[in-house]
């Protein structure tokens, strides 16, 4: 199994387990955190597969932005998943270093209406195309 293949198993996990909390709820503060894991593992995943990605094109990207934006010079994602890849990572990084300041009715609002189910998609097409392009050994 390659690193991208991984990663993308750990996608699909989290995107599992954030479907049982939305459909049974946040009802305390341990459902908001492990919610608020679980969208941050996922979020890092995927941003993860971009990075191996660009690096596997031959890119040396310092940032997921930077590897969203090869990965769209070199075809692999559009523009509009391309913007999503910033937004993602712009909430990775408020998540990881701004946790402060996070407003969990944003949190409740993603899962409510499953918008973490976009990373998974995205996920698995750009897994479809590491394999295609034989850049997962």
């Amino acid at each position: 199994m390659g690193v991208i293949e991984r990663l993308l198993s750990k996608v699909n996990e989290m995107t599992s387990r954030l479907d049982y909390l939305a459909e049974t709820g946040l009802k305390s503060w341990v459902e908001e955190l492990a919610a608020l894991h679980a969208l941050q593992v996922q979020a890092q995943a995927l941003l993860d597969v971009a990075m191996r990605m660009a690096a596997a094109l031959g890119y040396s990207p310092d940032s997921p932005r930077e590897a969203a934006h090869a990965l769209r010079e070199e075809g692999v994602i559009g523009e509009e998943d391309y913007r999503f890849l910033a937004r993602l990572s712009a909430f990775r990084n408020i998540v990881v270093h701004e946790y402060a300041t996070i407003d969990m009715s944003i949190i409740r609002r993603i899962l409510q209406s499953r918008e973490y189910r976009r990373v998974a998609a995205l996920a698995s097409r750009m897994a479809r195309e590491a394999l295609d392009r034989r850049l997962d050994p």
